[in-house]
């Protein structure tokens, strides 16, 4: 799953980062994901492209704020995922 954070990232230029730090987004991606899975939630349709955009994209927005933390960054992006996708 880091993958496709990691397209994210080669599609958006304008986001830099060292190899750790990809490597910590891909796993606060693929955290996410889990957690989405695990709850089984219909109403959130995590392999849709806009809103696996979305989730990377809140991670990278968290993680330019100055979270490092990967399950913040995780838990960030599953808090916007409740509020914002709901059945995209």
């Amino acid at each position: 799953m880091g993958s496709l954070m990691l397209q994210y990232l080669l599609t958006h230029p304008q986001h830099a980062f060292s190899p750790p730090e990809t490597a910590d987004l891909c796993e606060a991606f693929d955290m996410t994901v889990s957690a989405l899975q695990e709850r089984g939630d219909p109403s959130i349709n995590w392999t849709d492209e806009k809103v696996r955009a979305a989730l990377s994209g809140e991670i990278v927005s968290a993680w330019n704020k100055g979270e490092r933390d990967t399950r913040q960054l995780s838990d960030r992006a599953v808090q916007m995922a409740d509020q914002d996708l709901k059945a995209r």
